[in-house]
């Protein structure tokens, strides 16, 4: 009894990092790469919420210091076809790791999702169940 205690304890241990984040490659350019986190996707009846990240091949600047990647909350109306930013935070290292270097909210303004652009393949992967 007391093994299967604690086998169920370890494999809860062990399956808990792999819940912590999904990230699927769904485009970039020669400056960076951008994923969604699939476990954070949610919907309501019109809008999806979901967490993206962008993992940039060189050092970028801001204010507080240099950044190697940025995640943002974005919001998406799937009828619409439109987006707007809600959160966004920029970390030292790659993959959204190391320090965090700035941390801030959107402007919550919606925007079209432009043709072509890495929001458009966001917004497939946000809207295609809704």
């Amino acid at each position: 009894m007391l093994i299967r205690g604690l086998f169920v304890l370890v494999i809860a241990a062990l399956s808990y990092g792999e819940a912590s984040a999904e990230w699927v490659r769904v485009g970039g350019t020669h400056k960076y790469d951008g994923y969604v986190d699939m476990t954070t996707i949610g919907r309501t009846e019109q809008t999806v919420t979901l967490w993206t990240l962008r993992d940039f091949t060189v050092t970028r600047q801001v204010a507080r210091g240099p950044y190697r990647s940025m995640k943002t909350k974005k919001q998406y109306d799937c009828r619409n076809n439109r987006s707007r930013l809600l959160f966004a935070k920029y970390y030292a290292e790659q993959m959204g790791k190391g320090r965090l270097v700035y941390q801030g909210k959107g402007t919550k303004q919606w925007a079209k999702v432009a043709p072509g652009s890495d929001g458009e393949a966001e917004w497939k992967v946000a809207c295609r169940n809704v």
